[in-house]
């Protein structure tokens, strides 16, 4: 397969330093593509409206670009497929004109591309029922850690004995915000487990915020919090989830990013179990053991898996149904083989 791909974008982006799941994606676009023959390269619309003789490819994939942009591509590249990412459809943080707004402008620029990349199910199910002019191609997101933890043939095990330690650790990492695992929300359910079953509880929190220090450590009897308030490596990152149980993404309106996120695919991976809220189920089925729409349920969905009669047995089940679930987003196969299908 040869082929070349040009990421078009007005927002600079930087994905060796990735911060959303859209920059995610498109960071293992390009650390993935290149092995199998397809070049990818990021530029910006700028530069490509000014130099259009200078560059050329089979295919131009397009990030937020607006319909101006667009039709003007269109008219200096005719011979190039125009691919228009689509991350979501709604943002529970969008007012709802801004919401039908962006829908319309989706549906709008069907004459323009030859397909839409659609990162999760749900949002391809609403392409292809209403944008029928072009066509929906499903591409859900890849992740893959050198260290292998997923693809062991003992994972489920693996997973169990982190069990047999007395610590809880719990881990958040991503973004603080009022829409997401607000902080308030992370430290009532580490202490509400730590004073429920009188264990050591460790929550571990990662972000980068101005308003938050470098670094801080807080101990209140039984309960430990620790921040890390900075960028960390794929080293460090996966240290904290092979060494967490629980990892916790709330949302108390509704998603707001892509989903599944990118940090419930890295939990996974490393065998941390994630206590989630029910939207992620519209696009990944979640064992119902694991999701919560409180703090007051997440604090006793954790209590009910370490207070089981049956813990060992219910947590191999639980985990099982996580390695058959999510094992399609650890697959490179499947992930280029998506892009084949139209490409």
């Amino acid at each position: 397969m040869n082929a070349g791909i040009i990421i078009a974008t007005r927002e600079p982006i930087d994905t060796k330093n990735f911060t959303s799941g859209q920059e995610f994606f498109l960071y293992m676009l390009t650390r993935i593509l290149p092995r199998y023959g397809i070049h990818v390269k990021i530029m910006d619309v700028n530069e490509l409206m000014e130099n259009s003789k200078r560059h050329s490819c089979d295919f131009m994939h397009l990030y937020y670009l607006g319909f101006k942009d667009i039709l003007t591509l269109r008219k200096l590249y005719k011979d190039t497929k125009m691919v228009y990412h689509v991350y979501h459809v709604e943002d529970i943080s969008w007012t709802r004109a801004h919401e039908l707004s962006w829908k319309a402008f989706l549906l709008s620029i069907q004459p323009l591309i030859y397909a839409y990349l659609a990162t999760s199910s749900s949002i391809c199910s609403w392409l292809r029922s209403r944008a029928f002019m072009s066509r929906s191609v499903l591409v859900e997101p890849y992740h893959g850690c050198s260290c292998g933890f997923f693809h062991s043939q003992n994972y489920v095990n693996m997973v169990l004995e982190k069990f047999h330690n007395r610590k809880i650790e719990i881990l958040y990492i991503g973004r603080l915000n009022p829409y997401r695992s607000p902080p308030h929300m992370l430290m009532e359910i580490a202490k509400g487990v730590s004073k429920k079953t009188e264990r050591p509880v460790r929550l571990t929190i990662v972000t980068k915020t101005e308003s938050f220090p470098y670094m801080m450590t807080r101990k209140h009897n039984n309960l430990t919090v620790d921040l890390i308030n900075r960028r960390i490596d794929d080293e460090e990152k996966c240290y904290l989830y092979r060494k967490s149980q629980f990892f916790i993404y709330l949302t108390p309106w509704g998603n707001v990013a892509m989903n599944p996120p990118i940090t419930i695919l890295e939990a996974v991976y490393h065998g941390v179990i994630p206590i989630v809220s029910e939207t992620l189920s519209k696009d990944i089925k979640v064992p119902d053991t694991l999701i919560a729409n409180s703090l007051e349920e997440a604090v006793e969905k954790i209590i009910l898996l370490y207070n089981s009669s049956n813990k060992e047995k219910a947590l191999h089940s639980i985990i099982a149904s996580l390695k058959k679930v999510f094992k399609g987003f650890y697959d490179e196969d499947r992930f280029i083989n998506s892009f084949k299908s139209f490409i």
